[in-house]
């Protein structure tokens, strides 16, 4: 006998169903065994070929994390509505996959042409390993068993928000969970705020901002990198609670409030910590680098170290910005004195190669254009360092670099390459914009870099929103410069606006730094006559070698 809601499983698959009825039948089947038993025995039934015959093969590490990318990449959205024999297959998979059913007895399953090896089965149920916007770490997490389902909901006002998977990693918190009305459909607009509370009440979250941040593709992720709270491994508490509230969703007042027990005493255990001594580098610049431990746990892989710089590598930049605040909503131009480094911790490029020679992570300028970085296996968090502590020999910051997991036991190596140096400039190029249409205007600077500016196009205000001018810009950087930073122009009265320059980069036979693009003048109450265009610093690449082995144990 069957349900009679698994009738409306042949409308779901053919994408038939309002989207408030998919919502109802993803959630009954949740809950109906008879529905789970014959939603099994169809998916079963998908398989195209008899692989009883065929003997087992043995198949990489990397093969699950590799067809479910290519998994995810075949679903369509569900906006789409073809009735494909392949569609139908994978909007069974999806109902699958949405109310996380583990198919017993799946041996193999044939979607969009892949043959899915049996270790599938395991991760049927989790939503990491689908979601578009989990990375690989997130899913080694999974493989590593460190993500749990949920399932917990909380309503009011009409709202559900649903918590549906948690991943609790040395190195990070994830959570992915929806958010509906009435109807099923998804509330974009939204925020959960978040408490982290140790065995003792304290709250970790309470000094850094309690605010999540997320992304979505079917659900939403909403993440916490560990690395800002505690300093390493053995310093996270082994019990904490994480707690998810708020009083508003979508303009409307009400209380939603959830609470997650985490145990992280597995994801302390599965997590590798190499730690160095005497690995001080100074460079001719006169940095100072020291490589501090690196940790290796399922979902990412951290790189702490610090680096010293004596008081005179500061340098003082007279930076035009505009400010946004409770008095100036519209935006107000101001130019003032900033103490900037002339080195940092994240203006470097190194990388960590294996026993092959093969490159398993690698740290570069985070401003880098994509044509001149060589940036490998990065995780970006939203905080790499910590606040300068003085000394004798210079201001030392801590600093840590975060990249996808590298599992096993082997040997590695990291060897820095380069280091960036910011350098102070002055420049002055004098523009009618009129006359650039006609003619383009070029010039060379004191750093041996050369622009050219061009097409000048002027769009007036419209009341409250003041003008823009857009130009082109085109240019050979000097040798050894990679960007130039801190653009500004004034007008014929003398008064300064902050210049947006997008470009792209790319380096020419000589090694030379090529950009084209655009520069974008807002907040102009009027067409200017003249312009003057100036930079106030840029950054100049240092070849740089130091290598340091390393041995995952």
């Amino acid at each position: 006998m069957k349900c009679f809601m698994f009738n409306q499983l042949k409308l779901y698959v053919n994408d038939e169903l309002a989207p408030a009825e998919s919502k109802g039948l993803e959630q009954h089947v949740e809950n109906c065994p008879q529905c789970q038993k014959h939603l099994q025995e169809w998916v079963e039934g998908m398989q195209e070929v008899d692989f009883s015959d065929i003997p087992d093969a043995l198949v990489p590490d990397t093969f699950t994390d590799e067809v479910m990318d290519k998994l995810s990449d075949a679903v369509p959205p569900r906006s789409t509505r073809k009735h494909s024999s392949r569609t139908r297959r994978q909007r069974g998979w999806d109902i699958v996959k949405k109310t996380g059913l583990v198919v017993a007895g799946l041996t193999a399953l044939v979607v969009t042409g892949t043959v899915v090896s049996p270790t599938f089965a395991n991760y049927v149920n989790s939503l990491f390993q689908i979601e578009k916007d989990s990375d690989s770490g997130m899913k080694n997490a999974v493989n590593k068993g460190l993500v749990q389902k949920l399932e917990q909901k909380a309503t009011d006002q009409g709202i559900t928000v649903e918590l549906k998977e948690l991943l609790a990693d040395s190195m990070r918190i994830a959570v992915i969970y929806d958010v509906y009305d009435e109807s099923g459909k998804k509330i974009e607009d939204h925020n959960l705020n978040a408490k982290l509370i140790d065995q003792n009440g304290k709250d970790w979250f309470e000094d850094d901002g309690g605010d999540n941040w997320g992304s979505h593709g079917e659900f939403f992720i909403t993440e916490r990198y560990l690395n800002e709270i505690f300093e390493s491994t053995e310093a996270t508490p082994d019990q904490l609670t994480l707690h998810l509230e708020q009083t508003e969703i979508a303009d409307k007042t009400g209380k939603w409030s959830l609470e997650v027990p985490i145990d992280m005493k597995k994801a302390k255990e599965a997590t590798k910590t190499v730690a160095f001594k005497d690995t001080d580098f100074q460079s001719p610049q006169g940095l100072g680098i020291e490589l501090k431990n690196i940790e290796f746990s399922p979902s990412a892989t951290r790189v702490m170290l610090d680096t010293t710089f004596p008081k005179s590598a500061y340098l003082e930049v007279e930076r035009t910005s505009i400010l946004y605040d409770r008095k100036n909503p519209q935006g107000a131009i101001i130019t003032e004195k900033e103490r900037d480094p002339a080195f940092s911790g994240e203006n470097m490029m190194y990388e960590i190669t294996n026993e092959k020679g093969e490159v398993v992570a690698a740290w570069d300028m985070k401003s880098l254009d994509d044509e001149l970085d060589n940036k490998e296996n990065v995780l970006f968090t939203p905080r790499t360092e910590e606040e300068a502590e003085e000394r004798p020999e210079g201001d030392v910051l801590n600093w840590w670099h975060t990249f996808g997991p590298i599992q096993g036991e082997q040997k590695l190596k990291l060897e820095l390459k380069k280091i960036y140096e910011k350098k102070l400039a002055s420049p002055k190029f004098d523009l009618v914009p009129t006359e650039l249409d006609k003619k383009a205007a070029t010039f060379k600077d004191e750093t041996g870099s050369t622009f050219t500016f061009s097409s000048f196009a002027w769009e007036p205000g419209n009341g409250e929103d003041l003008g823009e001018a857009v130009m082109t810009i085109e240019g050979t950087l000097g040798k050894g410069i990679v960007e130039n930073r801190d653009w500004s122009v004034k007008d014929e009265n003398g008064k300064t606006y902050a210049a947006s320059v997008s470009t792209e980069s790319t380096r020419d036979k000589d090694g030379r730094v090529q950009i084209k693009g655009e520069i974008s003048i807002p907040r102009l109450k009027q067409q200017p006559k003249k312009l003057t265009v100036s930079y106030a610093t840029y950054m100049v690449e240092h070849d740089v070698k130091w290598e340091v082995p390393i041995e995952i144990k």
